[in-house]
């Protein structure tokens, strides 16, 4: 049971070579700013704190994203990603996961117990998935008494598939997630070249919640849920990005994490179900 898995769960024999990559890590402040359903993008941010930007810990780093269609695994180390996976038949199945984890770790030749820190997607997303990575993560960090990480599933996928804006004006990114049955779960953000700062959310709601709550004509939708509702937010006016943006990764949870660990024996995460549409 992954409740009391341990990190002997995770160690093995590679089975299949997983994807090289090399990206920098994030490690910027986070703004948590509220708002109204659908929120008003505020270029400010309607901020309520500011959480200390930290640096990650130095070495081994796993990162584990399961909130959308497609989860993945990934492995960074000094401030690179080095490894990633792709978990295409992650419903239900842990084996996957675990097997994916052995695999980053042996393409990143470094061994289980020489991880020093684990970052999840929080959600919101699917119950099964987000359920399955939440418990490996927990177990992992547990077991190996390391830092746990869980940034928002919303804020891995404003930078999933994109670049940190380059330029020094910011780029307002909503982020929508299908919640099925006509309703969405969101959040906006802004992203420059120093990171990303939360504007709007999280928040559930219809998308004419969100389109009557008049972000800015400049904001970028992104997301499957706004990928559902393109042709509605197009006649509204605004801009929608289609996947693989707005789909949160492993390795965006590396370039947006805040690195504040939480506490893994009562961390929880996020699920659709659990939230209340506004």
């Amino acid at each position: 049971m992954w409740g009391s898995a341990s990190a002997a769960g995770f160690s093995g024999e590679r089975a299949v070579k997983s994807t090289s990559a090399g990206r920098r890590l994030g490690g910027r402040a986070d703004v948590g700013g509220r708002a109204d359903v659908g929120g008003r993008a505020d270029v400010g941010g309607r901020a309520s704190r500011e959480r200390e930007a930290r640096s990650p810990p130095a070495g081994h780093l796993v990162a584990i994203e399961t909130s959308g269609a497609v989860g993945s695994v990934a492995l960074a180390a000094g401030g690179e990603v080095i490894a990633t996976r792709t978990l295409d038949d992650r419903w239900g199945h842990a084996d996957t996961l675990i097997r994916a984890v052995r695999e980053v770790v042996a393409d990143g030749e470094t061994r289980v117990h020489r991880i020093v820190g684990v970052v999840v997607g929080a959600g919101p997303g699917s119950f099964t998935g987000v359920r399955i990575a939440g418990a490996a993560a927990k177990a992992l960090a547990s077991s190996l008494k390391i830092p746990l990480y869980a940034p928002s599933s919303l804020r891995a996928a404003a930078v999933a598939g994109e670049a940190l804006v380059t330029g020094g004006e910011p780029e307002l990114r909503y982020v929508l997630f299908d919640a099925r049955r006509g309703r969405v779960y969101g959040a906006s953000y802004n992203v420059t070249a120093a990171g990303v700062e939360q504007v709007s959310g999280p928040h559930g709601g219809t998308i004419a919640d969100v389109l009557n709550a008049r972000p800015p004509m400049d904001t970028i939708f992104m997301g499957d849920g706004a990928a559902a509702h393109g042709a509605v937010i197009g006649a509204a006016g605004f801009s929608v990005r289609l996947p693989p943006a707005g789909v949160p990764t492993a390795r965006a949870l590396f370039a947006c994490c805040d690195w504040v660990p939480v506490d893994a024996a009562t961390w929880e995460p996020r699920y659709v179900r659990e939230w209340k549409p506004g």
